[in-house]
């Protein structure tokens, strides 16, 4: 266990010309804003999904029926991880903190819910899904909903319509577009070059403002820097080559059918949970627990798409 440490409070205990902190850890992700949270029963959501349909046939006049065969179901299984940190406070800490007016422990639970917050963005763009760990846009993704395999290519309209074209779960609606901060540039390059000035929304974040999106075909396309760039050809490896994906998909409605979203246990916080665990048997210190039981889940594998390989 790791305990503040005098050295590093004295640095907002000493000067009272500002108070707070200046955030200065950022990695942009607007979309986090806006996924949806489900809530759950049980140890899983189970999720069936059609695998082949119930045949049917043409049948003339006195003919015989053979379309007998019955439907067949694929079964998937979503269950919530935790993600979690101790904020630890030594009393002496605490006692000079609180005389200099700083209230330390709530600057140690808003630190540690913020890397609880970005471990949960981290899981959702790159997690392996294995263990602990976070499913992810790269695990979700079914083999069957790539855009056609290249080692390396190049941005294009083409390319992201032809990825467009592969999400059906609402009927060929696509509510976003998911891709590094790099290839939005490259998009933007695109626009430019047919003459043409970048489109964009006012989209609600759901926290009270708005925020301007770039937008393709009025869908809205957002940056997530936490999705890798050193991805190897076809996204067969989120490490060890120069390429990227870029992701689209339909946020889940709350019928757990449709598309993506993250799921939380019933009578649990939505999000982040903050708990008072008290004192320390052994040592003079306070401890404060923040955690998250949640999972980034993907109900519909017509509801997510992916192109991978693109190089600019």
């Amino acid at each position: 266990m790791t305990t503040q440490t005098l050295a590093e409070a004295k640095k907002l205990i000493n000067d009272d010309l500002i108070a707070g902190v200046a955030e200065d850890i950022f990695t942009t992700s607007p979309v986090w804003n806006v996924m949806p949270w489900t809530s759950m029963s049980g140890q899983a959501i189970l999720v069936n999904r059609e695998n082949a349909l119930g045949d049917a046939q043409h049948l003339a006049v006195g003919g015989t029926i053979t379309a007998k065969a019955a439907a067949t179901f694929v079964q998937d299984s979503y269950s919530p991880t935790t993600t979690i940190g101790d904020a630890e406070l030594n009393g002496l800490v605490k006692a000079t903190s609180s005389s200099a007016g700083v209230d330390q422990m709530t600057v140690e639970v808003q630190s540690k819910a913020k890397s609880v917050g970005r471990l949960l963005q981290t899981g959702m763009a790159t997690g392996d899904g294995t263990g602990a760990n976070l499913n992810s846009l790269h695990t979700l993704c079914d083999a069957s909903q790539y855009t056609t395999a290249s080692a390396g290519q190049a941005l294009s309209f083409e390319l992201l319509d032809e990825l467009l074209d592969l999400v059906k779960a609402k009927d060929g609606e696509v509510d976003y577009l998911m891709l590094p901060g790099r290839t939005l540039r490259s998009y933007r390059t695109l626009v430019r070059a047919l003459g043409g000035v970048n489109e964009t929304i006012a989209f609600d974040m759901g926290n009270g403002r708005t925020r301007n999106i770039d937008v393709y075909n009025n869908i809205p396309m957002f940056q997530n820097d936490y999705l890798s760039t050193a991805e190897t050809a076809n996204g067969a490896a989120l490490t060890g080559g120069a390429l990227t994906s870029i992701y689209a998909g339909c946020f889940d409605d709350g019928s757990s059918k449709i598309g993506s979203a993250m799921i939380y246990p019933d009578g649990t916080p939505m999000g982040i949970d903050v708990e008072m665990v008290g004192p320390s048997e052994t040592k003079d210190e306070s401890i404060t627990r923040v955690k998250s039981y949640s999972n980034f889940v993907n109900f519909n594998r017509r509801g997510l798409a992916r192109l991978t390989s693109i190089n600019n």
